[in-house]
Order: structure tokens, then sequence, then C-alpha cells
């Protein structure tokens, strides 16, 4: 599988390539409907592969979009032959056929009878195959690029790989329509980012919380698996503001963040819930892991040395429902009310509460 031809010329029109196009454009149209309504930038993606598989058919499918810090190319969906090989790969901006229709925003097609530079590791070097690169386009830059290949395994069929005029210029066409769809649904997922996430220390914020708290109880029940939470309170941060301001404050938040996403695991869901609240969403994990994880933190704290002062500290509250058998209500009273007993237990420390089963013994 190719990636670093930089071929950009297209193959002279063929007859019967009238038919080809209308009905090619009447399907087009009827795909942007359905396109344009997905819900998830993953789902856009889908949605177009689906839909210009019926209009142009291929064997495999990239849809990469670019990184122009690192002046590569990303990928975001493949479907197809090698998919491993192509979700692993990077194209360069600067020596493959990705990357030409990039920089140049202009298509680029490369038949199976031309050089190829460089081959997609993990792939059959001498594949018969054709490329076609499409960019996506918004507004002035390229964003991304729609990759279609049609493959053979022997070159006594390398005619039928290659694409009409007519196929490439569906193509352009589509990815004028999946650069549309792919920037309304990228737009989407930075909103719905924005609207779950803490601006100050970019963590998830309560309503997401609440919501992947929920979730996850449903999950537990249903595979047996315990779910606990930690609420965590930053010590003395009132103290913070009133003698050094509400800068400083904010500093010892975002520090405060970046040891969190130090110490929890993957899967473990770091939220800020109040001033200098703090909750974890710990899914699957019993009281025993939480309480270690929690106390992890603790220490961590202390050793990072944060705030004006260098000796900021952070109470905890852990609640487990085993089984995840607790409501949502009850878990979250629990937590709480262990993070006030280690408040007035002195601060600085881990408070594990009474499992709902220990409480009713008691």
């Amino acid at each position: 599988m190719s990636v670093s031809s930089s071929t950009t010329s297209h193959p002279a029109d063929g007859a019967g390539g009238d038919h080809v196009v209308v009905a090619g454009l009447e399907a087009i149209i009827d795909a942007t409907a359905g396109v344009l309504a997905a819900q998830s930038l993953e789902a856009t993606l889908q949605a177009m592969a689906d839909a210009l598989v019926e209009i142009v058919p291929y064997t495999s499918l990239v849809v990469y979009e670019v990184g122009w810090e690192e002046r590569i190319c990303l990928p975001l969906l493949a479907t197809g032959s090698y998919l491993e090989q192509a979700l692993a790969s990077r194209p360069p901006l600067d020596d493959s056929a990705t990357g030409t229709a990039v920089l140049s925003g202009e298509l680029v097609y490369r038949r199976p009878d031309e050089r190829v530079a460089h081959v997609m590791p993990g792939t059959p070097p001498n594949e018969v195959e054709s490329l076609v690169v499409a960019p996506l386009r918004v507004g002035e830059r390229v964003q991304g690029t729609l990759n279609i290949w049609r493959e053979a395994t022997d070159a006594e069929f390398a005619g039928d790989v290659l694409f009409s005029p007519a196929e490439i210029m569906l193509i352009e066409r589509f990815a004028s329509l999946a650069a549309i769809a792919y920037a309304n649904s990228s737009q989407r997922e930075q909103l719905r980012t924005q609207a779950l996430t803490d601006e100050l220390t970019g963590l998830y914020n309560r309503r997401h919380c609440e919501a992947v708290l929920a979730a996850v109880l449903v999950d537990g029940r249903r595979h047996h698996e315990p779910t606990s939470i930690a609420y965590l309170d930053i010590d003395a941060f009132k103290s913070i503001n009133d003698a050094y301001g509400h800068g400083a404050g904010d500093e010892v938040l975002r520090r405060f963040a970046e040891v969190l996403r130090g110490q929890t695991r993957a899967g473990d869901v770091m939220c800020r819930t109040g001033g200098e609240e703090f909750t974890i969403v710990l899914p699957r994990t019993g009281a025993f892991q939480a309480r270690r994880l929690s106390e992890r933190i603790n220490e961590a704290v202390r050793e990072a040395r944060l705030g004006p002062r260098s000796d900021l500290t952070v109470s905890a509250g852990v609640a487990t429902a085993e089984e995840s058998q607790d409501d949502f209500d009850s878990l979250i009273q629990r937590a709480d009310e262990a993070l006030l007993r280690a408040k007035r237990a002195g601060r600085d420390r881990v408070v594990v509460a009474d499992t709902r089963a220990d409480a009713a013994s008691a």
C-alpha cells in the first residue's frame, strides 16, 4: 500500500462517463443528509466511508487529519485492507502523496504503473494498486485528506484497479461534501468538549462527572463490579486566595490538576466539581484500590510542594459501591461525609466511608 508517490496528473476522459457522473452526483446529493446528520466525528467519518463506496467502489479508505506542527498526517479512520498498518501510518507532508495533496490543495492520482518511492510499513511492496488522495479543504486551509485505494494481488488485474475520469471527478465532488461534514463535526466535538470541560484545569466539569458516574454504576451492576469515587478538597485554599490573590489560587488549581493526571489510571475520570473540590470516578475499582490511589495523590501533592508557601495538602473522602448497588445520591453522600471526616480529623489525609452493607450491620 503506497503512501508517498507524488503524481498529480489525471487520466483522459473516456466514453460512457456521462451517465456515471450523473448517477454519481445524484448519489452524492442523496448521501449529503446522512453524512451531515451524523452526531459525532467518528460517526461522520464512517458515514463518509459508507456513502462513498456506493458511489465510487474502492477496496481501502483512510481519512487523515493534518498535524501541522509535526508536519505529518494522522489517521482518523481506516477501512478495507491493512487496517492495523493504516492506523499506524504517519505520512510526512514533505514526502508522500498525502502530503503533496495537502500542500498543493490538489487531488493526487497514482496509477499502478508509476514508481512508488515508499510503501506503508507492513504492506506488500509489489501490490498492484491505484491511489487517489483528495484534500479536505475548509476555507483556505486543508484540514485533512480522503485516501482511496483499489488493490489487486496480480499484475494481470492492473486494469481493474484504475479509476476512471468520471470517478476522479466524483471523488473531488464528494471530498467537498466530506470537508464540510468534517468541519461541522469537528466544531460540534469541540463545543461538546468545551461544554463538559472546566476551562481552568482542563478536567471534566460537574455535569460530565454526574453523567459518567451514573453510567459507570449501571455498567457495574450489569457486570457485578464495584464502583468507587474519591472526593478531594484542597486544604486551606481560601487562605491562598486571601493572602496571594486569585491568580495564585488559579495556578494552584492548574498545578493540582497536573498532579491528578500523573497519578490516575487510564479509565479513571477526573473532574473539577467545585471551587477547590475535585472528584475522581473509579470504574470497576474496590475500596482498597480506591484508597491506595487516593493516598498516592495525597503523597504526590505533598512532594510537589505546591502553592505560594510550597506546603499544599489535600484531604480525600472515598466511597465504594460493592457490585455498584448503591444509588447515585447515596454514593456521593457517603464520599462527601468521608471527606468531612478527613477535614475534621486534621486534614491532609484519606478517609474511607463504610460500605452500605457495613453501615446497615453496624
